[in-house]
């Protein structure tokens, strides 16, 4: 079949929807620049963030409520304005896919630098709107299918990671990082049925080590999509249950990643080579 402007719609909606969810679950647990107000900032090696500081934006954040909210506004606002633009075939839409994500890129650069939430789990919020520069379904196909490579490139070198770093042939390897990932929770004394659970997999290495050899397995077959599109389903189906269980276990929302499943889905599509 061959990829149309409604794919493109199509896309352009998935994509504002899964940013409206996630969303709505950051600013619920008030992870939104208005709602933590911030006070301070950390710097970590990064040369575009590094580059954000040179504007002083941060001392700005910080000292005036009404910038927060703005910045809120305008992270929320751009993505809406995005879609119409699709939809209505706008001549802005390149204009705004660009602003969109340079947008996003300093929102969340910033955002994570006061919060405890890592700048990676915005990657989608970055690169997916770029998709939409080109008008065409032409354009709209090679741009997707960059943004597909990307993802495998960033997703399967984890898994290369964790044998670099010898995490896979760690049979104590899952118990560490859970014990970490919830020293804080685990140290209130709370009595329920999810401490229990992760209290559970810390003692029992052997359980705790398995699921991670699945997350492992999980991201290593990713390297399949360098080859070919053919497994792409199957790839969706692996990832969605990857961030289940990453969120299940280690309280990390990955479903922010969900916008890169786009390219996976829509790249079945053809173009017309004539």
């Amino acid at each position: 079949m061959l990829i149309t402007e409604k794919h493109i719609r199509q896309f352009a909606l998935f994509y504002f929807c899964i940013f409206l969810l996630c969303y709505t679950w950051f600013a619920f647990n008030g992870l939104i620049f208005s709602e933590i107000k911030p006070v301070f900032f950390l710097n970590r090696l990064d040369i575009t963030h590094n580059f954000f500081m040179l504007s002083n934006l941060q001392h700005a954040i910080i000292q005036y409520h009404w910038l927060q909210i703005y910045m809120d506004i305008i992270y929320l606002l751009l993505p809406a304005a995005l879609l119409y633009s699709v939809y209505k075939n706008k001549k802005l839409q390149p204009f705004l896919a660009i602003i969109t994500a340079l947008f996003n890129m300093v929102y969340t650069s910033f955002f994570s630098t006061i919060s405890f939430v890592s700048i990676e789990n915005f990657t989608a919020w970055m690169f997916v709107p770029l998709i939409f520069i080109f008008r065409s379904p032409k354009g709209f196909h090679y741009l997707l299918h960059t943004c597909r490579l990307v993802f495998i490139t960033a997703f399967f070198s984890a898994a290369l990671w964790k044998i670099r770093g010898g995490g896979i042939f760690n049979i104590e390897e899952m118990s560490a990082i859970l014990f970490r990932q919830h020293a804080g929770y685990l140290s209130l004394n709370n009595v329920s049925w999810y401490s229990n659970f992760i209290t559970f997999l810390i003692s029992n290495q052997a359980i705790s080590f398995t699921l991670y050899v699945f997350a492992f397995i999980a991201e290593l077959i990713f390297v399949i999509g360098y080859f070919t599109t053919k497994w792409d389903k199957y790839l969706i189906f692996s990832f969605c249950l990857f961030a289940l269980f990453d969120y299940l276990l280690m309280g990390i929302n990955y479903f922010t990643w969900l916008p890169f499943m786009g390219c996976f889905y829509f790249s079945r599509y053809k173009i017309n080579e004539q």
